[in-house]
């Protein structure tokens, strides 16, 4: 019982807490730089009213994950490859961010320097991985007890893994409480597969991850005081990334990620299909969250959907263990 305490409920609490605590000061902080939202014009009409709201409110729940990783990160060795693609993605949608709304330079990185940027994050997690662990890349396949290594291809499936996974999250986050609700469920399923595993360090800082979201949630739910921006977004596309690869289970994104994938598809679709009918779209808008509010949906119901679905997901994955 005391190592269930020390690996799930101090670091869910902890990080929990935490990030309840610090919000209110983070939130101030952003109001003085005036790092306030900037909706699209051709956007939803009803997320107009979001203007100005304060944005890079990620930092709200990387503080609290960053210190459990910190303390951690000495004792176990699954810690320090989450945190380096955590904080890596995370600091590319920082810049973004700042440039955007703090330099009011409203297109912030061009696509291929966030790309560029999310390249070199993922070399630099493998060149850990691979010179400073004894983890492997081979992948665990659901339902089975079988491992699969794909050799030469290990390196390409991480980075097309990971670049789908962060912009995947990027694209969920339009929705107040959305991101963070449905990674909130994905971090508990996989803190639920370190106990089962053994993983001890991603039980650990998936614990933290779950807590600091809910915390977050405290500000971001329906009618959200803060948003994550791509400083929050694009972690916790990092961190679903490496905290399934340092389990092997980055086969189990397709399932406990579908919401991730199901976003970034649809916007894949509708600019295709755009482009190619010229002018004629598939889905009322995209990402497909805004689909959903465009036939009538409130925000709330898209998060609570979106949510459940992810729920029942995880537990289908979890017979997956």
């Amino acid at each position: 019982m005391n190592g269930y305490l020390l690996r799930t409920l101090i670091p869910v609490l902890g990080s929990f807490t935490a990030s309840v605590l610090i919000g209110p000061s983070i939130i101030k902080m952003l109001r003085k730089l005036k790092a306030g939202q900037t909706e699209r014009e051709e956007g939803l009409e009803s997320h107009q009213k979001k203007t100005g709201t304060p944005t890079m409110g990620g930092i709200i729940f990387l503080i609290p994950f960053l210190v459990v990783g910190l303390f951690y990160g000495a004792f176990h060795k699954e810690v320090i490859p989450v945190l380096i693609l955590t904080f890596g993605s995370g600091f590319i949608g920082f810049i973004d961010d700042y440039i955007k709304v703090v330099k009011k330079h409203n297109l912030g990185l061009r696509a291929w320097q966030k790309m560029a940027g999310q390249f070199l994050v993922t070399v630099i997690f493998a060149l850990y991985v691979e010179q400073f662990t004894d983890l492997s890349l081979a992948m665990k396949i659901p339902f089975t007890d079988r491992m699969v290594d794909f050799g030469i291809w290990n390196i390409p499936i991480l980075f097309f893994i990971t670049l789908g996974t962060v912009n995947g999250t990027n694209f969920t986050d339009g929705v107040d409480g959305l991101c963070a609700s449905v990674t909130a469920v994905v971090a508990g399923f996989f803190a639920i597969a370190g106990m089962f595993y053994g993983a001890t360090g991603a039980e650990v800082m998936s614990s933290a991850m779950m807590g600091a979201l809910l915390g977050y949630l405290v500000y971001n739910v329906y009618p959200g005081k803060v948003m994550m921006g791509d400083t929050g977004s694009l972690a916790i596309g990092g961190f679903v990334t490496g905290i399934a690869y340092v389990m092997h289970m980055p086969i189990f994104i397709v399932i406990v990620g579908f919401i991730y994938a199901f976003e970034v598809i649809s916007v894949i679709l509708q600019v295709s299909f755009f482009k190619i009918t010229h002018g004629k779209r598939i889905f009322r808008m995209a990402p497909i969250h805004h689909h959903f509010e465009k036939g009538g949906w409130s925000e709330t119901k898209v998060v609570n959907v979106f949510t459940t679905v992810t729920l029942l997901l995880c537990l289908i994955a979890y017979m997956g263990l």
